[in-house]
């Protein structure tokens, strides 16, 4: 019972400080006042963004199935990924970017962590397909945040342009979004990233053709990812 009260209460924080963010002021600004504070080509269109109502009502769904099955392993990754996640926010908002930049990759590695907790077979709403969602958009995010952190502090590219730079981190993602659907069986995470890079498009519309272009074209290969890799003998249960 302590367990679940633990990991009730930081569920509880990190819902309400995901969601305020968006429309309460913290620290004088919002979460989209900050990212739209800055001109980056990598960021999808705002409407993305209410995925996180999937992703806290699979969590609470998750949570109130799960109130005596968790391991200690499950139950700790758990409640440490809900702080992460309101410290992540905390100080975004007083604009230390390098700072929520590693938070945010240490937020992946611990959902990565939860998500691997559970068999490659498991497709059920109580097991592992919130933190397949999960951890498929934080991936995104910590991307995106590399990208913002780079242009907030005026990072030259190494003499590539910005659309050049997006098209590289969209190849990357897909890259890695592909193999997690190879190497996981997993649909869903290669699934997000199809509706990130949608977002992405949008955003950029034609004022930058190259990365809409791209986005969609690797929405296709994502795709056809979902439909025709199998999975791997080695890995069947």
């Amino acid at each position: 019972m302590p367990r679940f009260i633990l990991m009730t209460i930081s569920y509880l924080v990190s819902l309400i400080l995901t969601f305020s963010s968006f429309f309460v002021n913290i620290n004088g600004q919002s979460m989209l006042e900050i990212a739209n504070r800055f001109s980056v080509v990598f960021a999808p269109v705002s409407v993305s963004h209410v995925i996180w109502i999937l992703i806290y009502f699979l969590l609470g769904y998750w949570l109130v199935m799960n109130t005596k099955k968790t391991t200690m392993k499950q139950s700790a990754l758990f409640s440490c990924i809900n702080i992460l996640q309101a410290l992540m926010i905390y100080v975004w908002h007083h604009e230390l970017f390098i700072v929520s930049l590693g938070i945010t990759l240490l937020l992946v590695l611990y959902l990565f962590m939860l998500y691997n907790t559970y068999p490659l077979h498991d497709k059920a709403m109580s097991g592992r397909i919130p933190f397949s969602i999960y951890f498929a958009w934080m991936t995104f995010i910590f991307i995106t945040n590399i990208s913002f952190t780079l242009t907030a502090y005026g990072w030259n590219g190494f003499g590539l342009s910005t659309p050049l730079w997006a098209v590289i981190l969209l190849t990357l993602g897909g890259a890695l979004a592909l193999h997690i659907r190879f190497h996981h069986f997993d649909i869903l995470f290669p699934s997000v990233f199809i509706w990130a890079y949608i977002g992405i498009a949008l955003h950029n519309g034609f004022d930058e053709l190259l990365v809409t272009t791209a986005a969609f074209f690797l929405c296709g290969v994502l795709f056809v990812g979902i439909l025709f890799i199998k999975k791997n003998p080695a890995y069947q249960k």
